[in-house]
């Protein structure tokens, strides 16, 4: 067959799909402008997908935005398979209309028309004459669309909501006391930021810019009274998702986030435990890491749970979701770089359904006092920053710009005797009496660390405002705010009480409180595991088959004469036939084969660019060695690899807060990394001899000090291996004797160092056992002794070593 022939046969079987690909392009997004109401004209965009009709997912987008805002989304649900729809709500974009904040007769029925026009469109699946197939996402003030439209229309099949409000009054005035009749302080930041960006879109018309006279009026209130009229009350009440979900029926996704000082993750609570006790709806709930106050970007992770609940709902897959899933912020460690990660876990238990958890705390009274004015201000969260300002406390022991002295005080626990993990609000007793009648007051839920760090998660504070309080003072039950808490052994638990909160309309006149608790700390403890992967279960035949192609392809690729080899079971540490080869071809590392029993303290020896510096980065997982296999106690050591949670390492020098001191350090460090077991601190000091030294600031240790203390770092958790590379840099001759007796201490229980090291007549005196190289070669291993006696004519190993390599000792290509 002639290639002439071929071209015409690829040209006739290509050419319909290119065809239908061209008219698929031509029709994946449509642009038009829909009457919802007289004089009400609200732009749409309208995304298809390949193959047609499909369901259809409307996207709301969140306050001061556009249906520009969320143009990613919708394409990501369009390749998928939907059909989407995405609009400038009234007053935003190129919309018509004044902002009436979600109202059900304006902005939801807006939402309801587009349902009118989804149900004209051949495109879009119909169940049912004017019932087209559509689900509905949205965050913030989309995600508050989204809830109220699903609860005024039942045509809507399937919800999703992300970091929205469950009643705007709570938001807005948030009221921690549990049953009481008084709205809370003014949360006048936040509103502010909102109504400021909205109005300042169209200055033209004035200082309300499209806002309604009524909404505008409401916010003129609350910055001149600090609390809403009757009418306003009610105003809030009716664009309130708590209003109407008692009429939700289809399935819900709520989602909100732990860094959200705007709408916290108590509005979620609200929302999801009114769904699942009234409407018996179907539900899932997520908590993750973002928010208002930004945090971590999740964005990812959201889209993929948002297709599974409208995959399961709208396309009848079958997809398993958790019933709740969050982010532990501080849950694992990355062994790239050392930085903390977040974690997913997954859970049957909505946090109200957990057991009952209860903690005591002191008896004693605390005092505290209002300044005049509420200045100074304390801060603990901040429009897009969050918590930053609160972080202060964790590393400054005994001080918290979310504290400040004087205005604040903590009702502690005992130190913890194990680790605890709260997900969940907290409730408290108080007695509070109050040198005036009333009292404005902030608490939140606190970790104190053992040096006296101060962790308020996300900034998140549970305000409380009290009128007319007697004399004898007042009982009252107060609500902390929901958050993902981890609490170490030793650490205590607090409520930490504020009179100041820079976010909040805070009380201006002087007074001075008495505070006692009560009740222990009561909470709910649910049962949750680590979630390893979000991959489909269907996908792993596939993926296993992939793997084991991708295996034996790279056997025969890239390893022709190389046999797979076990680890002994009896070394500690394996590394079989090893190289790294750079991309511009330089070998650094070059079949390397030894082992490393326990016990041991192995000199990996060898001159500047020998290799070492990159072996030591491959047993680490730090990097993937080219060919050959490193293992860690009879595992696979790799990127990610569970062998490594046994390794301790210290590379390229400390670095330590020269104003801690070094316990202070060593104990942020082991909580930075995630790790809540036991650190075996007591035993580091005694190898390391730290002694009084480990309570002083670091900024005053000598270079000799702060590489004990970087060694010290390195062995918390008492690990069997042990890396150092260079770790006698910079130290004199004193002080690289006393680091040879830190070493050996440390394996004499069976655990191994391994020492990476130009010093080869320092390291004779150190090492049990040595492994040199050159060139990226092994050119001689074995115990110390036997090595030295290979060689009649040497007296040390550096002369051993020269009489193997001889004056080549050039870095880089080989000697000619």
């Amino acid at each position: 067959m002639n290639r002439r022939l071929i071209a015409t046969l690829l040209v006739l079987v290509i050419s319909p799909f290119f065809i239908q690909n061209q008219a698929a392009q031509a029709k994946s997004k449509s642009e038009q402008t829909i009457a919802t109401a007289p004089n009400i004209s609200i732009d749409t965009s309208l995304y298809f997908p390949s193959k047609l009709p499909a369901p259809a997912i409307m996207l709301a987008h969140g306050f001061g935005g556009s249906k520009d805002s969320v143009a990613a989304q919708a394409t990501f649900f369009q390749t998928k398979g939907f059909v989407v729809l995405t609009w400038s709500a009234r007053g935003f974009g190129n919309s018509s209309g004044e902002i009436e904040m979600n109202s059900p007769t304006a902005e939801v029925a807006d939402s309801r028309a587009l349902i009118d026009f989804l149900a004209s469109r051949p495109e879009v699946i119909q169940q049912a004459k004017a019932d087209p197939l559509v689900g509905i996402a949205g965050a913030s003030y989309g995600g508050a669309n989204a809830l109220l439209t699903a609860s005024q229309d039942s045509r809507i099949d399937a919800v999703v909501a992300d970091i929205t409000w469950n009643d705007l009054q709570q938001a807005l005035y948030p009221q921690s006391v549990l049953n009481s009749s008084e709205t809370g302080p003014f949360k006048k930041v936040w509103t502010g930021t909102f109504f400021t960006s909205a109005a300042m879109q169209h200055p033209e018309l004035g200082e309300c810019g499209r806002f309604t006279s009524e909404w505008c009026q409401a916010y003129k209130d609350g910055v001149s009274a600090g609390a809403p009229s009757e009418a306003e009350k009610k105003l809030m009440a009716s664009v309130s998702p708590a209003t109407y979900l008692s009429s939700l029926r289809a399935p819900a996704l709520l989602m909100q986030g732990q860094a959200d000082s705007l709408f916290p993750l108590n509005q979620s609570l609200k929302s999801a435990e009114a769904i699942k006790n009234i409407t018996k709806a179907p539900i899932s709930l997520i908590w993750h890491a973002g928010g208002h106050d930004g945090g971590t970007d999740e964005t990812s992770f959201l889209n993929e749970q948002s297709l599974k609940w409208f995959e399961r709902y709208l396309k009848n897959q079958k997809v398993e979701m958790p019933r709740f899933q969050y982010t532990n912020i501080n849950g694992a460690i990355s062994v790239q770089d050392s930085t903390v990660v977040p974690k997913k876990f997954a859970s049957n238990q909505f946090p109200f359904e957990g057991s009952t958890f209860s903690l005591p705390l002191q008896t004693e009274p605390v005092f505290l006092a209002a300044p005049i004015g509420g200045v100074p201000t304390a801060l603990s969260a901040y429009p897009g920053i969050g918590a930053t300002a609160s972080l202060a406390g964790r590393v400054m022991p005994g001080f918290s710009a979310a504290f400040l002295p004087g205005q604040s005080a903590f009702i502690e626990s005992k130190p913890l005797d194990k680790a605890l993990s709260l997900v969940d609000s907290s409730k408290i007793k108080l007695r509070i009496k109050s040198s005036t009648s009333n009292a404005t007051l902030y608490l939140s839920l606190v970790v104190k660390s053992q040096s006296g760090g101060i962790n308020q998660p996300g900034g998140i504070v549970a305000p409380i405002r009290l009128q007319n309080i007697p004399a004898t003072g007042v009982e009252v039950i107060v609500e902390l705010p929901a958050v993902v808490l981890n609490a170490a052994p030793g650490d205590k638990l607090a409520v930490g009480i504020s009179t100041t909160d820079q976010g909040y309309e805070n009380q201006k006149e002087a007074a001075q409180y008495v505070i006692t608790a009560l009740s222990p700390l009561e909470s709910r403890l649910i049962i949750s595991k680590a979630e390893k992967s979000g991959t489909n279960l269907w996908l792993w035949p596939l993926l296993a088959l992939l793997t084991l192609l991708l295996a034996v392809a790279f056997v025969l690729i890239r390893r022709p004469k190389a046999k797979l080899t076990e680890s002994p079971k009896q070394s500690l540490v394996h590394v079989s036939g090893v190289s790294k080869v750079y991309k511009d071809g330089y070998r650094a590392v070059d079949g390397l084969t030894f082992s490393v029993e326990r016990g041991q303290v192995l000199g990996l020896l060898g001159p500047n660019g020998a290799g070492k510096t990159t072996t030591l980065r491959m047993l680490m997982g730090l990097i993937f060695p080219t060919e050959g296999s490193i293992y860690l106690d009879g595992k696979r050591v790799f990127p990610g690899s569970p062998a490594l949670s046994n390794l301790g390492s210290f590379v390229e020098g400390p670095g330590f807060l020269p104003h801690l001191t070094g316990r202070e350090n060593l104990n942020l460090y082991w909580k930075s990394i995630g790790r809540d077991e036991e650190n075996h601190l007591d035993e580091v000091v005694a190898i390391t001899k730290l002694g009084t030294a480990l309570d002083k600031k670091v900024r005053s240790y000598s270079q000799g000090m702060r590489q004990r203390l970087a060694i010290a770092q390195a062995m918390m958790g008492m690990p069997d291996l042990l890396v150092l590379d260079e770790p006698t840099n910079g130290l004199d001759p004193q002080q690289i004797a006393e680091m040879r007796q830190v070493l050996r201490r440390y394996a004499q229980d069976g655990r191994t160092v391994i020492v990476s090291s130009h010093l080869l007549a320092e390291v004779q005196q150190t090492c049990s056992h040595a492994v040199l190289m050159h060139r990226g070669k092994l050119i001689a291993s074995g115990p110390m002794e036997e090595i030295l006696k290979r060689d009649d004519h040497s007296q040390s190993l550096e002369e051993f070593f020269l009489s193997l390599i001889g004056d080549d000792l050039v870095i880089g290509k080989e000697k000619r």
